[in-house]
């Protein structure tokens, strides 16, 4: 071998094993592997899976691979260790610009760029997740559509018959055929028309009694007759009974043809070229759905090459959440499935199951179910019936689509990851999310659809726990309207808000290919019609600025995949219907009252399948205790509940497990069982003879009863307030983690929290890495106390561990109890712990050796001041001149002397500049005691921001917090400040419009400017330091 042969292999193998660091071993393995991180080691720089994500869009394969390779080094220097290859097709909605013949998903250019991507990947030590198929996974290209494994839907025709009338005719064909699309496209198949496939008739008796919605049909459940023996040659012959008005309705079965991406120009598709073929929905209630799926990405897209290396490489197979529709989900083989699953047969319930929406008429105003079935009695029995068909349609999905894709990507070393619930409600999977997360390797949520609504993101979270799930993803950044308008502090707020929600990972949203496009200007192609944020990359001028805080999510999750999730409380919660938040503004509420969540208790729901799984046991008072561990469980104003899940509480109950009632019990099962109501009936009261369970009237009795019980939240806020806790346990190194987070968008909140824990505390710093002992605390009744004081929004880690745990830092051998000084820290150079205040007035401490000290210093602080005389340097980025062939911008530097800080878009000639602006200015220092120091405080910042002082760079900003101890950069005498902000491309944007798009004409029309640069005072602040040697 010669001496560049050996020197290529070396290199070939040190990519290898650096990229084997990054796949966690055995990653494919069933039960998935739960990885083991080394905090004490990772937390300053993680790597891998705590790193977050780049969904990278690629619009189809008319790409260049340099433009490929460099994109995802543009990835991987920014801090993200992971792309997700999504082939976009202009997500199914717009025309293509090229032919798809030629560079559509799943021909050979395709798979060829797919390769590129997964070789640079390789290079680059990046992961890769891919969509299995375009736009959103859910669909695959294909020249019959009418094939058996296409998504498929019951439809339905109707004759209205009066009392004793003949009928000899054909069957009544289907009414409705067309329940649209979430996103209607540009193009048309080649084939709209499907087959209907003959599947019951039925005769059933309109009831006496009217429905209290004039458009509803009530029917008499108990007069329904099955028609089948009398059909030949799809022609009924029989006449009705003398008894009253009848209906008679046929089901039919067909395939939904439901487009997700075009196909050849002028459809001119190819039996042997796959690229050609249109793309539809597959079905996701059938083994053979599941199947056609993966065996066209093995055959097609992972051939070659590229299965190899995803199975060194890959993490996730993944599809988006549901955006398509039918008028009744079906499949072939459900009668047979739904009979197993529910024990009858549902052809004489499918009347009521057809609606406007698919949603209870409670979701949308507007929305109502065709027709409603009462019992003998006259009650109305649809909503049991309903959910029947449900729970069928559940358990099918979880069976087929979700196991089976986790089995299929196991096979692989892969693990598989979808978001199971559906964002176009109209006619949508009725899908109970929080039950299906607990059947894929990686359920993943988002924050579009779930509106940073918290509450919404528990509902999933619980489901993934009870499914022992190391990973709950999260598709995070996209924002309506926002299109080149979302700044860092939103992408923290979503964060924050997915992280208090029981989410682990970030797949940020998301990062487009930035190569010259047909027909697209400056700055390059703009996915998602400009409504969409966000096109990250270096066409944003914040571009070098996002490393910090790609740390700053790779250290929280670093820590929020670490160990088993513990949570307090688990909440009932039972529901099929994923509630359209974004649309319709109805956010998921699980637990109304704030008291809860207020003195520090962590829950999520539980949907009533998952009490029935293996690992939901009680054993040591923790129900489920590999995770998450829960204290108590709550069953909040539900009115029926069902009898496996009551069998299971009652099990907890005699173990002497804590259950609360709140707003009456319930008395019936959600299903059309009676054996289940009876059963319910029998043992619910059974259920609260248990010392174990409460019954109240109110949420706001909750807390007061769980304290009776002795259920005390892990992370206890004995001041009230909303800030949340995640909790983590690491048994194996007797290590505790707490992530508090300030859940209020509005205001600062500070308490003292006692932490049931053991060990030494210790503070975690994800903004610089830092790791530092905790030098004021308390411990009392077993609890260690320490003070929380967190600005909206902000966030903190604090774990108990023992001593050495974290080898190179330094615990001191006594530590604060008591103190009025603001903020402290040890110094392990000289063995002392630093105290600091701002304010002039007697301070002191009293420290857990006994000791009690004050200042004696004389040294009188220097007056707080607003830094002024500011010089402004703006980089203004403009659009290239030659715009449809160069997506750089070009520069224009405009310099101003301000006396005050206003927004630029406020100073003339700045009204549309979007940038970076570099502020400079001065300030006297007029201390050179060793026992003062000060701090900057720059104000509410937009975007992003850095600070040096004297020419020193001063490290990341917490950026809801832009306060800066800036005491190790200070010199008597004059000090200079240089503040770096960087902005958004929106005001730019704004004035950009002579376009090429209707898209980007109505983007421009449409939007204000963003307050760009420093807009609040700069604000020195002095403390005196009391130095307190140990």
């Amino acid at each position: 071998m010669s001496l560049l042969s050996r020197f290529l292999f070396l290199l070939f193998l040190v990519a290898v094993i650096a990229q084997a660091d990054l796949k966690p071993t055995e990653f494919g393995n069933r039960p998935t592997p739960w990885e083991r991180h080394d905090v004490p080691a990772e937390f300053s720089d993680p790597f891998g899976l705590p790193r977050p994500t780049f969904r990278y869009w690629v619009p189809d394969a008319d790409v260049e691979d340099n433009v490929l390779y460099a994109d995802l080094r543009e990835i991987k220097a920014a801090g993200w260790d992971g792309v997700e290859v999504i082939c976009l097709e202009n997500y199914g909605i717009e025309r293509a610009v090229v032919d798809p013949a030629i560079f559509g998903y799943g021909g050979s250019l395709w798979r060829q760029r797919f390769n590129t991507m997964l070789r640079a990947a390789q290079d680059l030590n990046l992961t890769v997740d891919f969509a299995l198929g375009p736009t959103q996974g859910a669909s695959i290209p294909i020249l019959d559509p009418n094939s058996p494994g296409m998504n498929t839907e019951l439809v339905y025709g109707q004759v209205n018959l009066t009392a004793g009338q003949a009928f000899s005719s054909p069957l009544p064909q289907p009414m409705r055929v067309n329940p649209g699309y979430a996103n209607a496209p540009d193009f048309y198949p080649p084939q709209e028309s499907y087959t209907n496939t003959f599947v019951a008739a039925v005769l059933i008796r309109r009831s006496d009694s009217t429905s209290h919605d004039p458009r509803v049909v009530q029917l008499d459940y108990s007069s329904v007759q099955e028609l089948n023996s009398r059909v030949a040659n799809n022609t009924l012959t029989f006449k009705t009974p003398n008894d009253g008005d009848y209906v008679l309705l046929a089901f039919w079965q067909r395939r939904t043809g439901y487009l997700a991406a075009q196909g050849a120009f002028n459809n001119a598709t190819g039996p042997s070229n796959p690229a050609s073929w249109f793309a539809y929905v597959v079905d996701h209630f059938s083994q053979a759905g599941t199947d056609l799926w993966t065996n066209f990405t093995e055959q097609y897209v992972m051939n070659g090459e590229n299965a190899d290396l995803l199975q060194q490489l890959g993490l996730y197979a993944w599809e988006d959440s549901a955006e398509f529709r039918a008028e009744l989900f079906w499949t072939d083989g459900f009668i047979s499935y739904f009979i197993q699953s529910r024990g009858y047969s549902p052809i004489a319930a499918l009347a009521c199951q057809f609606g406007t929406t698919g949603l209870p008429p409670s979701t949308l105003a507007n929305g109502f179910f065709y027709f409603s079935f009462v019992d003998d009695s006259g009650a109305d029995i649809s909503w049991k019936l309903r959910n029947d068909y449900r729970q069928a349609l559940q358990e099918a999905y979880e069976q087929y689509h979700l196991e089976g894709l986790s089995k299929w990507a196991a096979t692989w070393n892969l693990q598989g990851s979808l978001q199971p619930y559906a964002t176009a409600p109209n006619l949508a999977p009725p899908w109970d999310m929080n039950s299906a997360a607990a059947h894929i390797d990686a359920p993943e949520t988002e924050s579009n659809y779930f509106d940073d609504v918290l509450d919404a993101f528990r509902a999933m979270g619980g489901g993934a726990m009870m499914g022992q799930t190391q990973i709950f993803s999260s598709e995070l950044g996209a924002h309506r309207y926002y299109a080149y308008a979302v700044t860092w502090p939103i992408i923290l707020n979503d964060c924050r808000i997915n992280y208090a929600g029981g989410v682990n990972r970030i797949v940020t949203h998301g990062f487009p290919y930035s190569g010259l496009r047909p027909a697209v200007e400056w700055p390059g192609l703009t996915t998602f019609e400009w409504t969409y944020s966000e096109m990250w990359g270096p066409r944003q001028p914040s571009w070098d600025y996002v490393r910090e805080f790609g740390d700053w999510i790779g250290r929280t999750q670093l820590i929020l995949q670490s160990g088993r999730p513990r949570v307090d409380i688990g909440i009932y919660r039972h529901q099929y219907i994923s509630v359209d938040i974004k649309h319709f503004g109805m956010g998921e509420v699980i637990f109304g009252d704030s008291s809860l969540a207020n003195a520090g208790y962590s829950y999520v729901s539980v949907s009533p399948s998952l009490p029935t799984r293996d690992n939901a046991v009680v054993e040591d008072d923790l129900l489920a205790p590999d995770g998450p561990g829960f204290s108590a469980f709550i069953v909040d104003n539900s009115t029926n509940i069902t009898s496996e899940a009551l069998s299971q509480f009652l099990d907890y109950a005699n173990k002497g497990f804590p259950i609360i009632f709140v707003g009456g019990v319930p008395h019936e099962s959600p299903y059309f069982c009676t054996a289940c109501d009876e059963y319910i009936l029998d043992n619910i009261e059974k259920l609260l003879a248990y010392p174990s369970v409460g019954n109240v009237s109110t949420e706001a009795e909750v807390v007061s009863v769980l304290q009776r019980m002795n259920v005390i939240p892990a992370a206890e806020n004995l001041d009230p307030c909303p800030i949340l806790y995640v909790h983590r346990i690491d048994e194996a190194n007797g290590v505790e983690y707490f992530w508090a987070y300030n859940s209020d968008l509005h205001g600062d909140h500070a308490t003292k929290a006692a932490f049931k824990a053991t060990g030494t505390p210790f503070q975690l710093n994800a903004w610089n890495g830092a790791i530092t002992p905790a030098v004021n605390y308390t411990v009392n009744a077993g609890r260690y106390e320490l003070w929380t004081d967190l600005r909206s929004n902000a966030s903190t880690i604090i774990a108990f561990a023992p001593k050495d745990f974290f080898p190179n830092v330094t615990v001191p051998q006594s530590h604060i109890v008591s103190t009025n000084y603001e903020d402290g820290e040890y110094d392990a150079a000289t063995k002392s712990i630093l105290l600091k205040s701002s304010w002039d007035g007697p301070d002191g401490a009293t420290l857990s050796d006994g000791r009690t000290l004050r200042s004696n210093s004389t040294t009188t602080l220097p007056p707080v001041s607003i830094l002024t005389s500011w010089q402004l340097v703006v980089q203004d980025w403009l659009p290239n001149p030659d715009p449809y062939h160069n997506y750089t911008s070009v520069f224009k530097y405009h310099n101003y002397t301000l006396s005050e800080l206003v927004p630029w878009c406020n100073i003339k000639g700045l009204e549309f500049s979007s940038g970076i602006g570099t502020y400079t200015a001065s300030f006297q220092w007029s201390s050179n005691s060793t026992s003062t120091g000060a701090y900057l405080d720059l104000g509410k910042i937009l975007h992003t921001a850095r600070l040096w002082v004297n020419e020193q760079w001063t490290g990341p900003i917490e950026i809801e917090n832009p306060v800066v101890d800036i005491r190790p950069y200070l010199v008597y005498g004059v000090n200079t400040v240089k503040i770096e902000v960087s902005t958004t491309l929106r005001n730019r944007l704004l004035q950009f419009n002579n376009t090429q798009s209707w898209e980007q004409a109505k983007y421009a029309a449409t939007y204000a400017p963003q307050p760009y640069g420093l807009v609040q005072p700069v604000v020195l602040r002095p403390y005196s330091l009391l130095k307190i040697p140990l």
